[in-house]
Formats: structure tokens, sequence, C-alpha cells
């Protein structure tokens, strides 16, 4: 798929179709490289995004929470959207809305400390605001929590084992996860989108100061508890810093959760690859346990 993705000629014709299906010009269409779908900007700022049938899942959870949120209030943008549906190869399709801004992730190595405070802070608010929506019709939104935990945690092992997880990590996993079981029926479900990241998180400079404006990419929407929707934010931005993970549960309104269940979503997520996702230098180095890799990455939360 990615080698797919990156040949532009190959998937351009279909783009070109739907363009022309919901009256939207063609002279100019610019793909993205980057994410699972096929992705391209087409005329008066409309992404087109184009779902392959192994991905249709992506789309269902894209289309019917993009609809959901339309008009709620919340403090940063969302995309509008335009139209969704179904080619004839099977192949389902997007239009939304193009957001401005830039990705936290073009500039957050060059930000102050304060400064990822305030930001962090922000997308805590934006985050609140989201899981105090209604879940309303997304009710059914599927995969269903409980069912993906048990899933997640019966493919863990391997899946660590796939991404070079150092034997320490490995000897222990089973049994720690075991031990937070009893957590996966979620005591209060909320709408997770998953994306509170710095690939998906737009972010504008006015006078001096950096706000986030907008959040994209809802393809891994689904209902469940609304630590898993943490994990974002405190892996990819935190840098396990408390004063940065107190100033997301600041905007978030709340105090951390036990930081043991953190670190047991963690590495349940459907996209675990702690070597990725944890910034925190040497951190391979550091620590010796998944005990210690908790304090480490979670220093504010429980324990």
């Amino acid at each position: 798929m990615r080698r797919f993705r990156r040949d532009f000629s190959a998937w351009r014709p279909a783009i070109e179709a739907i363009c022309r299906e919901h009256a939207i010009d063609t002279d100019e269409i610019h793909p993205f490289t980057e994410g699972s779908n096929l992705i391209a900007r087409a005329a008066n700022d409309r992404v087109v995004k184009v779902f392959p049938e192994f991905h249709r899942h992506q789309w269902e959870s894209e289309w019917r929470a993009l609809r959901h949120l339309q008009g709620a209030s919340l403090p940063i943008r969302i995309p509008t959207l335009i139209a969704h549906g179904q080619r004839p190869d099977g192949w389902t399709y997007v239009i939304v809305e193009s957001l401005p801004g830039v990705l936290l992730e073009e500039i957050w190595a060059g930000l102050t400390e304060p400064e990822k405070s305030s930001l962090l802070r922000q997308a805590g608010q934006a985050m609140a605001s989201v899981h105090q929506a209604a879940i309303g019709g997304l009710k059914d939104l599927q995969p269903e929590w409980h069912s993906f935990l048990e899933t997640q945690a019966g493919g863990a092992l391997q899946r660590h084992q796939s991404k070079g997880m150092p034997a320490w990590f490995l000897s222990g996993l089973e049994g720690f996860v075991s031990e937070h079981r009893p957590r996966f029926q979620a005591p209060r479900s909320v709408l997770l989108t998953g994306e509170y990241t710095p690939f998906n998180l737009l972010a504008e400079k006015e006078m001096g100061r950096w706000s986030i404006t907008g959040m994209i990419d809802f393809g891994d929407a689904m209902i469940g508890a609304p630590e898993y929707d943490f994990l974002g934010p405190l892996l990819f931005l935190a840098e396990g810093k408390p004063a940065l993970i107190e100033g997301f549960f600041e905007g978030y309104g709340g105090h951390a959760p036990a930081a043991s269940w953190l670190m047991c979503l963690a590495v349940l997520h459907r996209y675990s690859d702690l070597k990725q996702q944890v910034r925190i230098p040497a951190w391979e180095t550091r620590v010796q346990s998944l005990q210690e890799l908790t304090g480490l990455i979670f220093p504010s939360g429980r324990h």
C-alpha cells in the first residue's frame, strides 16, 4: 500500500473521478504522501481521502464521527464533511474541507517548555469538549471496547516482539496486562479519536503566541474509556515531564489516572510502537522493567 500511495499516477484517476462526481475542479490535484490511505488536495481547499476495502472500518469511523461532531461546541476546528461514498470498485471515500495551520510535529522541537505546556493545556481542553459530547448514534461504532482490549491483549506479546522490544519488557508483559483485565470494562464511555497527536493537531501563531486551532483524521474513532485518548499527548508531547503532564490535565479538567493503567493502554494501543512513540531521550537505557518505564513516562500518575 505504501508503494502504491507514493505512485500518484496510479491513483490519480480515482481522485479525479470522485472530484468530477462532486463537481470539484480537477486541474490542480496535489497528493499527500503520508498516512495509511490515499489523500489529495483539490480545488477550493477540498481534501479527498480514499480508503481501500481493508480500511473500510476507518472510512465508517471517519464520516460518522465527523458528521456527529458537526455543529458541536468545540474550541478547535474539525474538517467539515462535504461528502462520503463508495466507488464501483468497493473502495470508499470522504471529501472534507482543508484546515489552515501547521502540524504540531513541525514546530514542537523548537518550542519553549512554557509554550509546550500552553499547547498541551489547549489539547486537554479540546479533548474534554469532545469527550463531553453525547455519544448518541455512535454507540455501535466498531470496534466494541471490551472486545477490542481482549483482542489487543491476545496479540500484545507477538506485536511487541516484532517491534524489537527488550527482553525485560517482553518477559513482564503478559502478567502486567493480566493484572489490568478487571479494568477492561469501561465505567465511562466517550467518543475517542486517538488523534490528539502532533501528526493530527494543527496550530497557528498569532501575536507571537501559538494556539491549537484544528484537528484532522477521524479514521480511528471508536467508543471507549477516555484514558485511551490521553496517550497521544502524553507519549508524543509530554516528554515525561511533570509540568507538561500537569498542563495537559489542567486543560482537561481532571487528575491523572493511575499510571499503570495508562501504561497498560499504551501497550495495548492498536498502533503501539513504544520505540517510535516514547519521546524521552535514551529511555531504553534508563529502565529495566515495565514498572520503571511507567514511572518514567507517567511520573505524575498514581501507581
